[in-house]
């Protein structure tokens, strides 16, 4: 099997990556229209804060690192591992402000989506194998 038949063949835990980091892709865009909705609907509710620069800035980088992923491009592997560490810390400080159930939900389930995503980029063989493949 040649470098360009591995890449031609994506490994299952690459495709279920890529999705898991289009659902965070689509959980960003769905925080900006909400936003949105707030600022329209109560603009003497709605608020700045640094979500309001990040979500639909990581919105746009997530699908973008999702193709990357899914080409096999080792880069796009070690950037969405690092955004996704700094996101993890974020989170944290969102999870100790924001004491709300639904709030935490959100949080926790990311948290997991997250870990599910990096255990597939890193630890099964065929996708260290199809990530070690030179670039077509």
């Amino acid at each position: 099997m040649t470098a360009l038949d591995i890449r031609a063949t994506r490994p299952a835990s690459v495709l279920a990556a890529t999705v898991g980091i289009g659902v965070h892709a689509f959980n960003h865009v769905t925080v900006v229209v909400q936003d949105v909705w707030r600022l329209i609907a109560t603009p003497e509710a709605a608020g700045f804060n640094p979500g309001t620069v990040y979500h639909p800035i990581s919105a746009v980088l997530y699908v973008w690192l999702a193709t990357t992923v899914h080409s096999g491009r080792n880069a796009g592997r070690i950037a969405i591992t690092v955004l996704l560490a700094f996101q993890a810390v974020g989170r944290y400080f969102v999870f100790v402000s924001y004491p709300e159930v639904e709030v935490r939900a959100d949080l926790v389930t990311g948290w997991a989506l997250s870990a599910v995503v990096l255990f597939l980029l890193w630890f099964p063989v065929e996708s260290r194998r199809h990530f070690a493949a030179p670039a077509a």
